[in-house]
């Protein structure tokens, strides 16, 4: 009689980068480096550790400009059906000091170990392949407003990120939707406000060249 041994579970991401911490001591930390040790989880890990760090109120100088551009190159490759994430070698081997990794780490960690109590698989309808690539959109459209110059604008984008990450992860479609409804409320927010402020600003640039002498 042959018994089968059901797989073992993969470690959480918390773990992992717990793990990192400590198995690499040394004074700064590559990307490639970070990005290897989460192991083959496809895009989840990846898009989360981008987005962790916009996602804290952590004012760290040069951290959010290192991981953006990795957000926006992944998100795209979600779209086009990559297998897993790939990124240059000029990215992938950016460095940055172990002591500000270890402060976005330490105090994410906070939060990721209360969520991941709660995740589980289910709602499998939102794992899929083909729901994973219109998540690629989603992300994408995120990812180029964290980019922006819109002050106070980042930190609930990168949440939305990180929730609907850690949900393709963990295989849990219900935090997926709840991360897409987020997304979906805060875009048109954002909208809303755009459009109430452009014309207000030339309203008030027509003022200003209206003052101006002839």
């Amino acid at each position: 009689m042959s018994v089968t041994s059901s797989p073992p579970r993969t470690l959480q991401t918390s773990r992992l980068l717990r793990r990192f911490l400590q198995q690499h001591r040394g004074d700064s930390i590559r990307l490639r480096d970070l990005f290897q040790s989460m192991g083959s989880r496809a895009f989840g890990p990846t898009l989360l550790v981008c987005s962790l760090p916009e996602a804290l109120p952590l004012p760290i100088a040069g951290v959010s400009a290192i991981f953006g551009i990795p957000l926006m190159l992944v998100s795209a490759q979600l779209i086009l059906g990559f297998s897993k994430p790939w990124l240059p070698g000029w990215i992938a081997n950016r460095s940055f000091k172990r002591v500000q990794f270890e402060k976005i780490i330490n105090k994410g960690l906070h939060y990721l170990e209360k969520i991941e109590r709660l995740v589980q698989p289910r709602w499998r309808f939102a794992t899929t392949p083909g729901a994973e690539r219109l998540l690629g959109l989603l992300l994408l459209v995120l990812a180029i407003v964290i980019a922006l110059p819109i002050p106070f604008a980042n930190m609930l984008p990168a949440i939305a990120i990180l929730l609907i990450s850690l949900g393709m992860i963990e295989g849990d479609g219900a935090l997926i939707v709840v991360g897409v409804l987020s997304s979906c409320v805060l875009l048109a927010v954002l909208v809303g406000a755009i459009s109430t402020l452009v014309p207000a600003g030339k309203a008030l640039l027509a003022k200003l060249l209206a003052k101006l002498p002839g």
